[in-house]
């Protein structure tokens, strides 16, 4: 793949500033130091200057492109991709290129724009330098038009000058340019004049200057933040006003973010940062995700950026978030005068806020821009920090944790408990003494309502339970006057223990929702485990996982591709493959995954607590992806090692093998061309047997070098047929004559044939028995077959010596390439190929080859393939006979 090419961007505010003349004094520089440099296009719209620098440096023709009756003159394109220089210089990155359109006709003439022309070069390899105005930026197009009251038609999207691997600013003072338009060194006197009182006024020469340095500030800036990173640099570089601020998920904080954003406006530069820390308690709001999303939405409209981060001490998550980006303010709010007695998050970060100035910003009466109620607004405040009513805003009522069974029954015990208990003790004694326990009674409905139906119906049975012993079993009867100090003790005590109660129960049952869906994630995540387990460690496995844990409709992983300057899909769940489009109105969501990678995410909206879960398997994908790189290096050094190793061998081999037949052949042709001597018969037959002897010891060498070179790349080809073992001996035997006397064959045609090929089946007997003449030149070697297995699937035929045979520690050994037992190089007769590619042949044909010894000493060599069969009439699979294999050849 070719690299990529880097892009360097002179930019500046407005014409005339010196962008082109920088650009080609660069050009001079690289020209005089020896690199490849072509001026591809350089406009000097008829400024002297600008032309004077061309002089001197390459350049590549313009083509000439006929347009609505005229002719303009454009890049080459062609040309250029064909000359392939090092450099090339490309003024003007947003102009429009006259006649251009795309090889497949998927963008008009009018879209096509210089900077197409400049990512195919960068595609080729080419570095290019080029230039640019501020004003040509899509995303400051509005502005643009708003200070000059002219709309730029020429733009570049922003991420081709983010992607710019170089930008320099060329800068000049307004007052400078405008003497600069003056002497007509810009436009032509009467041109100048026009532009001097319209578009190069100082004020709009002033604000797009101020846009250039900002932009290329923002620029600059995520430089340092990724030399931070790089050098894992924690503590805090104030170099920008960055103010964060945090929220909490509610009405309140809406007025928050609009305080930062009026804090943030009022010094040209700053940035803001809305921050919500997601804890145990509103990772479980039903609607918080739509109340988040309102919050982003108006973050976003305010031209502030929104962040969701995990922390369960909200202090210390919040001023890790502030110094990790650098932050120089930081907004929080704070609620009534009673919550603060509650409240310590506030004080944690102003004492731990370090260089961070902190700004706390009173909201305890403001909800959506309306005051609330003075003594409504502290019991709330209060009960949120008692953790009450945080929890119903946050959609953690225990009301809606239970079934609306539960709910009704027990709102029917809040109401109609006490009034059933009060009919029952009303005929009863209503002494002094009697009070305490009907208040017990009172207390222990109050307790089952809690139970039943949460904190609601609990409070309601304390109430109309107080309200039923004061009028009934409290003197005087029949009103609310207690008169006894010790029955106004008693129903006092009984009201805040029944209410003490009901909050320890509602607070209960709230935690075990919490445990509940904390075990929901706990499962979800040991699924997702125990799943790819199951199914095997691999991105596509993980993915579909994720993809119907969470109930998703499609699932990417998406990595950046810094050399194509965008994100590129690596693997998906959708069906269609990679490449499918997403066929939704609704955008996906994207959730990071680390080091580069992020997850996109369709079907429907996800909780941070979900968002959180999807992200932390981006740490497993990061595993699985360097794993499998490590995986394939090792894979390719132990290639490599073992490509050393055989070359080392064969080198050796070759040496000794190849030379030994060569020089016989030589020596002995040598001397049949000897003039001054004569040579008697039997001298000449001698020789001619040596060269013929020579030449088929270097044939044989040939041919397992040949052979072994097919089983290494994987090209035996195998025609499989019915094969006869005893055919094939019939033709071994013809093959190697010389070996015939010394071979007992009681191989027949009774043995049942084997499905192969009789070609590789002859070679590898031809080895072994080559090999086994070559180590035991004194023995007999015997041949036998016979099926092996129940059912007669396998056939062996064994060839058997009884020559010194093989150590049993050594078995295996024999079967490796450019070596034989005793020896690790090739320095006898032979390259120790022989049995190599014969079991080579042997897995070919989905067959074995082994080796074992022979009882009494010696070696024998099992060759073990597959039965022929044939379907039946009745559909079963049976043997193959004789006469059938005789019939197939």
């Amino acid at each position: 793949m070719t690299k990529r090419g880097t892009l360097k961007v002179y930019l500046g505010f407005a014409p005339g500033v010196g962008k082109t003349c920088a650009m080609l004094s660069e050009a001079h520089d690289l020209y005089d130091r020896g690199r490849d440099v072509l001026v591809g296009i350089v406009e000097d719209h008829g400024r002297e200057r600008t032309r004077k620098l061309t002089e001197g440096l390459p350049m590549l023709p313009r083509k000439t492109v006929p347009h609505r009756g005229g002719n303009y003159e454009e890049l080459d394109l062609e040309a250029a991709l064909e000359a392939h220089p090092e450099i090339i210089l490309v003024d003007e990155l947003a102009h429009t290129v006259v006649g251009a359109q795309d090889t497949d006709g998927s963008r008009p003439a009018e879209a096509a724009k210089r900077w197409h022309d400049v990512y195919a070069l960068l595609d080729a390899g080419i570095d290019v330098i080029s230039t640019m105005n501020i004003q040509h930026l899509e995303s400051l197009n509005d502005v643009v038009s708003a200070v000059t009251g002219t709309r730029q038609q020429e733009t570049v999207p922003d991420q081709v000058l983010r992607d710019a691997d170089e930008i320099e600013l060329v800068d000049l003072s307004p007052d400078a340019l405008r003497i600069r338009l003056a002497r007509g060194e810009v436009y032509r006197h009467q041109q100048a004049e026009t532009a001097l009182n319209n578009y190069f006024r100082v004020g709009n020469l002033t604000a797009l200057r101020e846009l250039s340095l900002l932009w290329l500030a923002d620029k600059v800036d995520e430089g340092l933040e990724k030399y931070r990173e790089d050098k894992k640099i924690e503590e805090n570089w104030p170099t920008r006003e960055r103010v964060v601020v945090g929220v909490r998920g509610d009405e309140v904080s809406e007025a928050l973010i609009r305080r930062g954003a009026r804090i943030t406006q009022r010094v040209a530069g700053r940035e803001m940062l809305v921050v919500y820390v997601s804890g145990a308690d509103e990772a479980l709001g039903a609607d918080l995700p739509q109340r988040l999303r309102r919050l982003q939405e108006l973050t976003e409209s305010l031209d502030g950026q929104w962040r969701v981060i995990e922390g369960d001490n909200v202090a210390d998550t919040l001023l890790e978030f502030a110094r990790t980006v650098n932050a120089s303010q930081l907004v929080i709010g704070l609620g009534s005068r009673l919550s603060r007695l509650f409240s310590s998050t506030s004080h944690k970060i102003i004492d731990g806020s370090g260089r961070i100035d902190v700004h706390i910003v009173s909201t305890s009466g403001t909800s959506d821009g309306k005051t609330e109620g003075q003594a409504g607004g502290k019991l709330t405040a209060s009960l949120e920090r008692f953790g009450l009513y945080r929890a119903r805003r946050a959609g953690l009522d225990t009301s809606k944790q239970l079934s609306p069974t539960r709910r009704w029954l027990g709102w029917l015990l809040a109401v109609a408990g006490p009034v059933l208990l009060t009919l029952f003790m009303l005929p009863f004694d209503r002494t002094d003494g009697a009070l305490g326990s009907i208040l017990l009674g009172y207390l222990t409905i109050a307790v089952f309502a809690a139970l039943a139906g949460g904190f609601g119906p609990s409070i309601v049975a304390v109430v109309i339970g107080s309200i039923l012993a004061n009028w009934f079993f409290t003197r005087p009867f029949h009103t609310l006057t207690v008169t006894e100090p010790a029955n106004m003790v008693q129903i006092a005590l009984f009201f805040v223990i029944s209410a003490a109660v009901a909050v320890v129960v509602d607070i209960a049952e709230r935690r075990r929702a919490i445990a509940n869906r904390r075990l929901g994630q706990a499962v979800v995540l040991s699924d997702l485990a125990r799943g790819a387990l199951d199914e095997g460690d691999d991105i596509r496995s993980l993915l579909a996982r994720l993809r119907e844990t969470f109930n998703l409709r499609r699932v990417d992983l998406q990595q950046y591709s810094k050399e194509r300057k965008k994100w590129v899909t690596m693997e998906t769940t959708d069906p269609g493959g990679l490449g499918t489009p997403w066929n939704s109105k609704k955008a996906p969501a994207h959730v990071g995954a680390g080091d580069g990678m992020r997850f996109v995410i369709g079907g429907r909206d996800l909780s941070p607590a979900e968002s959180a879960m999807i992200e932390a398997h981006g740490a497993r994908i990061i595993a699985i992806i360097d794993r499998e790189q490590i995986d394939a290096m090792r894979r390719a050094t132990a290639a490599l090692e073992a490509g050393n190793r055989v070359g080392t061998a064969l080198l050796t081999a070759v040496s000794h093998d190849l030379r030994t037949p060569l020089s016989g052949i030589k020596a002995a042709v040598s001397a049949l061309n000897m003039d001054d001597v004569q040579l008697d018969e039997e001298s000449r037959s001698l020789l001619l047997e040596t060269i013929e002897s020579s030449t088929d010891r270097l044939e044989t060498v040939i041919g397992n070098l040949l052979d072994m070179s097919r089983v290494n790349s994987n090209t035996v080809t195998v025609h499989h047929a019915p094969v006869l073992y005893s055919t094939v001996v019939e033709a071994v035997l013809a093959e190697l004559p010389e070996a015939a006397q010394h071979i007992d064959s009681f191989v027949d045609a009774t043995v049942p044939p084997v499905l192969g090929d009789a070609g590789l089946v002859q070679r590898i007997i031809a080895n072994i028995v080559i090999n086994a003449r070559a180590y035991a030149p004194n023995s007999q070697i015997e041949l036998h077959a016979q099926p092996v297995g129940g059912g007669a699937d396998t056939v062996e035929i064994a060839i058997a010596d009884h020559g010194p045979g093989f150590p049993v520690e050594h078995l295996n050994d024999v079967f490796t390439p450019f070596q034989r037992l005793g020896d690790q190089t090739a320095n006898k007769n032979g390259l120790g190929l022989g049995l190599a590619v014969a079991r080579g042949f042997a897995e070919a044909m989905s067959g074995t080859l082994e080796a074992r010894e022979t009882p009494g000493g010696g070696a024998t060599l099992v060759l073990s393939l597959p039965a022929a069969k044939m379907e039946s009439k009745d559909g079963e699979a049976r043997g193959v006979t004789k006469k059938e294999v005789e019939e197939t050849l």
